[in-house]
């Protein structure tokens, strides 16, 4: 396969995700109206958020069956199909428990989604050159957040919080359509022998073995973590912008994409400096960026005065977008061996979906009982705090690994860091 056919696809592949993103995030931007309108509490409105973290590591175990059977490209069309499905069911809903299920629907294809991308931009580029797509990808989050937050600006005066439901209902389908017709994985080559998913073979001889190695656990605490404090800004800063700092909604939506931004520098900046620092040493970077990244997630709804949010925002997109990168890069050496690798990226993958269940419930639940948005800091600042303590014991682990490696993996790492 030709490289710009390859990168074709693959681009193809990420604005699909992005749709998926946008569907997540809708309710970010139109929170405050989803609460007026249907009279529902802070907590309740969270509730909104987490079902789709709830469906996704539900569906998790069952949908990896489902993609060995079928394979990642019709399982992400059948993703786009459910989201279809549950944005066209909440925009026509009229009460809270109707929305709240239909966002239960849109987390089974969002579930499906997180676990079928990977693989096929991994069956599109040899092992060498999956570094750049696959960073690029860890961006969809805040290609789809930007995206969500500033159309709303314009959909939700004009058609109410349900018009971004029909809107991302109407990508859905395009992108259903442009998918089926254009992405096509390599059959035949290497580059099948490449994918992600020629590694789950024995899945049941792995299990045990890599449920007992902390290095996978390790990164699942940092995700655990990451979704708390990530997902917390995703969620109600908006909302922490126009009640604590007196923002109207269009520039509070407008102010938090400006993360989305600095995210896009952050991850191209991380997966520069991961080229350029031996793989070894990756876990003294990811234990620094923890560090850093603790220090700003604790006062992110903190801020003394409106003229500090958007150099704040600046800020925290480039250290924020530099954790997935790593850890993500960490994970195949994290794992025992190669052959573990799929069951290793479902303990990281369950611990980011636990973090997307809690986030809403706890942030929301803190914000009703002490009535200050400040609260945040305490359950952002322990789970940041874990997680940090997590970063620093991946530099034992690894330094483990790699002093115990046998002399010809060793020689084989420094040529592909070469």
């Amino acid at each position: 396969m030709s490289r710009t056919k390859a990168w074709f696809m693959a681009i193809i592949t990420i604005l699909t995700t992005v749709i998926f993103a946008a569907g997540l995030f809708k309710v970010a931007g139109t929170m405050m109206f989803i609460v007026g309108d249907l009279g529902i509490s802070m907590t309740a409105a969270g509730m909104l958020m987490s079902a789709n973290g709830i469906a996704a590591t539900i569906i998790s175990i069952p949908g990896s069956g489902i993609m060995q059977k079928i394979g990642p490209r019709r399982v992400i069309l059948i993703a786009l199909g459910v989201i279809f499905a549950g944005n066209v069911a909440g925009a026509l809903t009229a009460n809270y428990g109707m929305l709240l299920a239909t966002r239960f629907i849109e987390g089974v294809g969002f579930g499906l989604m997180g676990m079928a991308a990977p693989p096929i931009i991994s069956a599109l580029f040899p092992p060498e050159k999956r570094g750049l797509p696959m960073g690029i990808w860890t961006l969809w989050v805040s290609f789809g957040s930007m995206f969500i937050l500033n159309v709303s600006n314009y959909i939700t005066p004009n058609y109410g919080w349900r018009g971004n439901w029909w809107l991302v209902a109407v990508l859905a389908a395009v992108f259903f359509v442009i998918f089926a017709l254009t992405v096509r994985l390599p059959e035949g080559d290497k580059a099948t022998e490449q994918a992600a998913l020629e590694d789950i073979a024995k899945p049941k001889e792995s299990l045990s073995k890599v449920l007992m190695t902390p290095g996978p656990w390790c990164l699942a605490i940092g995700f655990f973590a990451f979704s708390i404090a990530n997902g917390a800004y995703a969620a109600f800063y908006p909302v922490y912008l126009q009640d604590s700092l007196g923002m109207d909604p269009a520039a509070a939506n407008s102010v938090s994409s400006i993360a989305n931004i600095t995210m896009i520098i952050g991850g191209i900046l991380t997966g520069f400096v991961l080229t350029r620092i031996p793989n070894k040493k990756h876990s003294a970077l990811y234990l620094g960026v923890w560090i850093i990244f603790t220090l700003v997630s604790v006062v992110q709804f903190n801020m003394p005065a409106v003229g500090m949010v958007i150099p704040f925002m600046m800020i925290y997109g480039i250290i924020c977008q530099s954790i997935p990168p790593i850890l993500l890069n960490l994970a195949p050496e994290a794992a025992a061996t190669p052959a573990m690798l799929p069951i290793a990226m479902g303990v990281i993958m369950f611990g980011q979906s636990l973090g997307g269940i809690l986030t809403n419930i706890i942030c929301g639940r803190f914000v009703d009982i002490f009535g200050s948005w400040g609260a945040l800091a305490i359950p952002i600042g322990i789970c940041c705090a874990i997680a940090t303590i997590a970063a620093g014991l991946m530099i034992p682990i690894m330094k483990k690994k790699y002093d115990t490696a046998p002399s010809d993996l060793r020689k084989n790492v420094v040529t592909i860091e070469k």
